[in-house]
This record gives structure tokens, C-alpha cells and sequence, in this order.
């Protein structure tokens, strides 16, 4: 049987495909058709007005404010923080010439301000002409809300954004070592090492807000935008997000910063009700002071006070020109200046240290060796005075520093400048050389902004010092009386023999007067290489940078010089000072009934006629606290009275809270040295 073939079937098959494939041509023709008529209509008919409209166009790129980095105590508890606030501002291109006006009168209604201030504040802004201007900070979010519901018909040209701020958990604590941030200056601007910052930006101006800047300024984003050619933005083409700034953990602790920098405020409001015994004025006048924590063993500064001091919330969003001015007033005692790095004065006789250790290392005394203590000293018809007009007869180093007896310094001084001038070494500066291996005369190097070098005499110093002074000198040798002592002073001062490093400097100079200046950070240093044996740290603040990726980054202690003193110079010092707080030295009133050890010097230093003594105190823990940490905490208080009057008080109430000892009131000591 032959099978069916089935024709008729096959063929209808055929034909539905052959229909499909012309339906599916003609769908493709057609397509072709309508793409090439509209790339003719572009090109042809509409390029004109494209072309006229992206001439007119461009593109701009706007910054986005990135967060500065957090600053942390050694706890990780925030000192400076950041906040969003809404920052309301305006963009002028956008708003009409015959509209201005009104905006901003409506505009100052909402936001409590004036028309004419609002254009005062654009007018002054430095921001880039496509970031709106700001006007207001911290704006409540009502007012944004109403401000967004009625941007279209009211406040065209008028934006609302939130942007980072500064905020102070802990309100002014620590305000010198942290510092504050303002927008850049102009100079700044011009110049290279500031080239990738923008006008208007934030940036650190004081403290560790400036000594660490590159790590707690954030990157900023970057916003694409076309504009067109009023600078309104027609879209935006795309952004990258700021990053943050990395935060800043510190080595202070915020509660012995609290307690340190109430024991300072506490002690000058009480000198200043004790009576003037130097007849200066009725009264101390304790004018301001500072007073410095230091661990020891590393140089970690525990806490930093400086009185008066500042509130750094005050320069966020713009400082006012009135209250800039009254912190950097003379009048007002210059709060804005950190006395614990920024200002020198003359150490008096916490600087004994030094040259009892210059005059012990170069053999010109032994260790067990004894000096006369009389109560005043003459030298080339000269006379110098002891603090005390008591005669102690033969006494050791150490004696003479728990005494402070100035009269067993002058001759020593007076050996080692007679050895200066009979080596004929001009480079050979027996004190002035060992008092730089100290750290003294130079900074110390910490990492905070404009920390002071201080002085540290001696002949090419006297020279240069001449020099500068000479016409001053002669002017001053013209018109003084006839015969009078101020005439020969400044006839000396004038001539030639004026610049000479005479005997007398060295004598002044071994307690701590003349022309020898320090800040009390570098006297903290120098008691803290006395505590741990001879070795000169970097003071630093800053403990580590945490990067926002959270990668951390330790700062390491520095060591500036070891000084490689003998272990009988050491036993001296050490022994002279604990003794200063017992039986017989010149705090005992002070620490007498104080149970930790602590060693310490008293000093007293003038600081011109018309002033009264200004207060030193240095002390350090003998035996290493809980934490195994030995402490330096060193006060200086301007027209303070004595040493143990004003300053020891001070030291002993910071004791009190580094060693968690029952604390007392500030009483102030008897006058000594």
C-alpha cells in the first residue's frame, strides 16, 4: 500500500511563514524608518536650537562638605563632636533683580533677620557662586519646613541643607589644647600649602584642631552639575559622598582636666584676697596661670590648663569681631593665649635643678660635698641676698635644694663662669649648655600650635641681645639725671662692655633670674626627666588617629635627649627634692600631712619692679601611682606671691585627683622661696 503524502498541508505550512517573515520585514522597515526621520529631525530641523542650548551650557563641579574627625579623651569620652544643623542659604542667580528685595524681606521675617543683613552676609560670602551663600545656622526644622513649602512662590533661590558642625560635649574644657576651627583666611589661600583647600572651607586655627589637621579633615565630596549660563542648574550628572575626617584619641583625662583646671581657678580667686607682702598692691593680683600634668615615663600630657581661658563653641558658624577681640585683649588678660606653651617667664628656682646638675656633672661640686648657706653673698662689690636671713651654715646639694638656698648657686655659678673665661673657649658654657640638654631654650616639640622656645642666656645670646638694644640704651643714657645710677647702667649698656657675659648674668641666671625665660611645659619636663632618671620627651597630646576605615594608628613617644646623668647626680636631685616637702623644706606647710611622696621645688621669681613675685611649683610622684604611671604636675601663676603661697596648694589639690586621694580646700602656704 503506498502511503499519503499529504500536499495540501505542507503547503499551507509554508505559506504562514513565508506571511510572518514579510510581516516581521515590514516591522523592521518601518522601525528603520522612524529612527532615521528622527536623527533627520535632530540633525536638520531641531540642531540649531541644540546647538545654541549646549553652547550656552556647562558643567561645574560643587564640593560637599565632609565631617571633621571626632576628638576623644584617653577613655574614648568626645571632647569635639559633630552635629548636623540645617544651614540656610541663598543662591542669587536664581532670584530676579526686581524680586531680591522681597525675598529677602520675607526671607528675614522667618529667620529673625534683616533684609539688609541677609544681603550683607551674601554680599561678604566667599563660597563658590554655585553653592548657595550661607545666611543662617542652626535653623529649627519648622522654619526649613516652611521655607521648602513655599520655595516656589516665596523664596525662589532660597535652599535649606544639613551640613556638619562643631559641638563641645564637655563645653570648654581643655579649650587651648583643643582649639577651634574657622573658615580659611585669604592669606592661606594664596599661598601652596594650602592649595587644595577652597574658599569658605573649615579649618583648624588653634591646639590640636591645627597641630593635626590633615588627620581630622575629612575629603570632600564632589557633586557634578550642568548649569546654564545664569548659573542655575539645569541636573545633576552625578556625586561622590564626602568621607569623614579621621578622630583623634588624646592622652588627657577628662576628669583630671576638670579637677586641674578647677584647682587653678580656685587658687587664683584665693591668692587674690591674700595681702601683698611685697607692697606691689593691696592685694595679690593673680592675674592668670597654667598648670601642666605630665606621665613621666613617656610624656603624656594628662591635663593642660591655662586661666583665662576661652569657649571654642563661639567660633561656630563665624566668631563675633567683639568677642575675638575681647579674648585677645591685654586688658582682659589675653584668654585666648594657652600660658602653658605660649607664654615665658622666668623660672626662678625651680631652675636650681639644672644647675645643681651642670654643677655636679663638670665636677665643680661633689655629691656629698657641703657649701656655705649665709644669708647673702658679695662678690666685686656686689651683693647678692638669700630668700632667708637666716645663716644655715655648711649644708650638702641635696640640703641646699630642699632650703632652696641661693647663696651655695651664686658660687657656683661664679666657679663655672671664672672656669668659661679661663679656658679661653668662647664655645664653652658650662650652665647655658647643659640647661639646653634639658630641653631649655628651644621647643620641646609638642604637637600643638605655636608653642615658645623661652631663653636660655649666655655670650652670643648677651651679644645679640646688645645689639638689638643698643640705640634704646644710649637714648635712655642721654636723658637720664646726671650722676645718677640709671645713667651709669645705660652709658654701660651703650658702650661695648655692655655686650659682654659678665659674671653677674651667670649668678642671676644660676636661680633662675636675669634673662632666663621658660614656659611651665618645658619646667614639667624637666622634673619629669628628674622622676624617670635622665631622659628629655617630646610632650605630646595626641595617643592615636583612628582612621574612618577604622585602621588605628598609635603615636609614639619621642625621646629628645637623654641626658646620661651619673646615679649620684640623680640620688642628689631626687633627695634634695623630697625634702622640700618635709621637716625643714619649703613646702613642708603644704604636703606635711599629705599621704602619698611627693618630691617638689618651690620658686619665687621677680619679674620687674611694677609686678609682683610670680609662683612657681613643680612636683612629682616619688612611687608610681595604681595605674604605675609617675607623675609631673607643675603650676605657675602670674603675680602670684611665693612659691609655696599660691602654687603648692594648686599642685597638691591635682595630686588629690590624679591619685584618687581625699580631696581638701586650697589653703594657701606660708611665704617662702
Amino acid at each position: 500500500m503506498v502511503p499519503s503524502l499529504n500536499v495540501p498541508a505542507a503547503t499551507d505550512q509554508a505559506e504562514s511563514t513565508r506571511l510572518r517573515l514579510v510581516f516581521f520585514a515590514l516591522l523592521l522597515v518601518s522601525l528603520f524608518v522612524l529612527l532615521f526621520a528622527r536623527m533627520w529631525y535632530l540633525q536638520v530641523m531641531a540642531g540649531a536650537d541644540f546647538a545654541d542650548r549646549a553652547e550656552g551650557n556647562a558643567v561645574r563641579t560643587v564640593s560637599m562638605e565632609a565631617p571633621r574627625g571626632k576628638i576623644l579623651d584617653r577613655e574614648g569620652e568626645p571632647l569635639v563632636d559633630n552635629e548636623f544643623v540645617y544651614v540656610v542659604g541663598v543662591q542669587p542667580a536664581e532670584i530676579d533683580d526686581d524680586e531680591e528685595e522681597d525675598v529677602y524681606e520675607d526671607l528675614g521675617e522667618v529667620l529673625d533677620m534683616d533684609g539688609d543683613e541677609i544681603a550683607t552676609e551674601i554680599e561678604r560670602s566667599r563660597v563658590s557662586p554655585l553653592r548657595p551663600r550661607p545666611i543662617a545656622v542652626d535653623v529649627p526644622e519648622e522654619v526649613v519646613l516652611y521655607i521648602w513649602e513655599n520655595q516656589s512662590t516665596r523664596y525662589p533661590g532660597v535652599y535649606a541643607e544639613r551640613l556638619p558642625r562643631r559641638t563641645y560635649p564637655q563645653g570648654d574644657l581643655a579649650s587651648h589644647v583643643l582649639g577651634y576651627v574657622t573658615e580659611i583666611g585669604e592669606d592661606q589661600l594664596a599661598s601652596e600649602a594650602y592649595e587644595d583647600y577652597r574658599a569658605g572651607e573649615l579649618i583648624g586655627s588653634a591646639g590640636v584642631e591645627s597641630g593635626y589637621e590633615s588627620e581630622l579633615r575629612g575629603t570632600e565630596g564632589l557633586r557634578r552639575l550642568e548649569v546654564n549660563p545664569r548659573n542655575e542648574v539645569v541636573r545633576q550628572l552625578d556625586e561622590v559622598l564626602p568621607t569623614p575626617g579621621s578622630d583623634l584619641r588624646l592622652t588627657l583625662d577628662s576628669d583630671v582636666q576638670a579637677d586641674t583646671e578647677e584647682a587653678l581657678l580656685e587658687g587664683i580667686e584665693t591668692a587674690r584676697q591674700e595681702p601683698d607682702d611685697n607692697n606691689v598692691a593691696s592685694t595679690l593680683r593673680a592675674t592668670g596661670g597654667a598648670v601642666v600634668v605630665l606621665d613621666a615615663d613617656n610624656g603624656e600630657v594628662r591635663a593642660m590648663a591655662s586661666y583665662p581661658d576661652y569657649d571654642p563653641s563661639e567660633f561656630v558658624g563665624g566668631v563675633s569681631t567683639e568677642y575675638f577681640a575681647d579674648i585677645q585683649d591685654p586688658d582682659n588678660e589675653i584668654p585666648l593665649l594657652n600660658r602653658a606653651i605660649q607664654q615665658t617667664y622666668p623660672p626662678g628656682s625651680v631652675f636650681k635643678v639644672v644647675t645643681a646638675s651642670a654643677a655636679l656633672e663638670h665636677g665643680f661640686v661633689g655629691p656629698n660635698e657641703t657649701l656655705p648657706c649665709p644669708p647673702q653673698w658679695e662678690w666685686n662689690d656686689q651683693t647678692f641676698p638669700n630668700w632667708s636671713s637666716v645663716d644655715s651654715g655648711d649644708i650638702s646639694m641635696a640640703q641646699s635644694l630642699t632650703e632652696s638656698c641661693n647663696t651655695v648657686y651664686y658660687e657656683l655659678a661664679r666657679d663655672m663662669w671664672h672656669a668659661e673665661q679661663a679656658s679661653g673657649d668662647d664655645e664653652r658654657e658650662y650652665l647655658a649648655d647643659h640647661a639646653e640638654e634639658w630641653g631649655l631654650g628651644g621647643t620641646l616639640g609638642i604637637d600643638l600650635a605655636s608653642e615658645r622656645g623661652g631663653v636660655v642666656p649666655g655670650r652670643e645670646w648677651k651679644r645679640e641681645y646688645w645689639e638689638q638694644t643698643r640705640d634704646r640704651n644710649c637714648a635712655l643714657a642721654e636723658t637720664a639725671p646726671d650722676g645718677s645710677y640709671e645713667e651709669r647702667l645705660y652709658t654701660e649698656l651703650c658702650s661695648e662692655q655692655g655686650a659682654n657675659w659678665r659674671g653677674g648674668d651667670a649668678v642671676n641666671m644660676s636661680i633662675g633670674q636675669g634673662d632666663v625665660q621658660t614656659t611651665p611645659l618645658q619646667i614639667a619636663s624637666v622634673y619629669a626627666a628628674v622622676a624617670n632618671g635622665g631622659t628629655v620627651f617630646a610632650p605630646r597630646v595626641a595617643d592615636e588617629v583612628v582612621r574612618p576605615d577604622g585602621e588605628v594608628e598609635a603615636v609614639e613617644p619621642e625621646v629628645v635627649n637623654d641626658l646620661e646623668l651619673s646615679d649620684s647626680t640623680v640620688q642628689v636631685l631626687r633627695s634634695g627634692l623630697q625634702g622640700v616637702n618635709e621637716d625643714g623644706g619649703t613646702a613642708e606647710s603644704t604636703f606635711e600631712d599629705f599621704g602619698p611622696t611627693i618630691a617638689g621645688k618651690t620658686g619665687t621669681a621677680q619679674f620687674g619692679d611694677s609686678k609682683q613675685p610670680y609662683s612657681w611649683y613643680a612636683g612629682y610622684t616619688v612611687d608610681p601611682a595604681e595605674d604605675g604611671s609617675r607623675y609631673v604636675v607643675v603650676s605657675l601663676i602670674e603675680e602670684g606671691g611665693g612659691g609655696s603661697q599660691t602654687s603648692a596648694p594648686i599642685v597638691r589639690r591635682v595630686f588629690e585627683s590624679v591619685l584618687d586621694v581625699e580631696e581638701t580646700e586650697i589653703d594657701l602656704g606660708e611665704v617662702t622661696d
